[in-house]
């Protein structure tokens, strides 16, 4: 139960960092600065630290809001992705609180084990080649635009 679950989440931390968009209107545009902040805190998220995880969906859905037109079907792909991974949490029963006592091999109550397969899968799909051509493009626009690298 522990491995799927931390392949499952090193595989959305992947798609994640290197998921994250630029801006219309240059580096001093709210997007760029909320992009900027964003990326502190998905470096924190690549040591595999769940507790967070709550925290970068709300940033992604905020970001994929914000987007320019340039990157805005990019985001859109990104944040459909994110939306998936949610509603399979919560069909399974699983709160983001829970991610810690499961990677203590701890089964929370009111989880429905029959369904954690379904979200090791929509993780999965995270990893697709749409999903990393947006986050490409995401990328790059974040690094010509906003100045923001958000490969390091």
């Amino acid at each position: 139960m522990k491995t799927p679950l931390a392949l499952a989440t090193a595989a959305l931390l992947a798609a994640t960092l290197a998921g994250c968009g630029g801006s219309d209107d240059g580096p001093d545009s709210e997007y760029c600065k909320d992009l900027k902040s964003a990326s502190t805190q998905f470096d924190s998220l690549s040591s595999n630290d769940v507790s967070k995880l709550d925290e970068a969906f709300k940033t992604f859905h905020t970001l994929a809001d914000e987007a320019p037109e340039e990157v805005k079907d990019d985001w859109t792909t990104l944040d459909k992705g994110i939306v998936q991974v949610e509603k399979a949490l919560s069909d399974a029963g699983l709160k983001f609180s829970d991610f810690a006592a499961l990677q203590e091999g701890k089964m929370p109550e009111g989880v429905d084990v029959s369904k954690l397969q379904g979200l090791a899968t929509e993780f999965q799909k995270l990893d697709s080649a749409e999903f990393e051509k947006s986050s490409k493009a995401i990328e790059k626009h974040a690094k010509d635009v906003c100045k923001v690298n958000l490969s390091a």
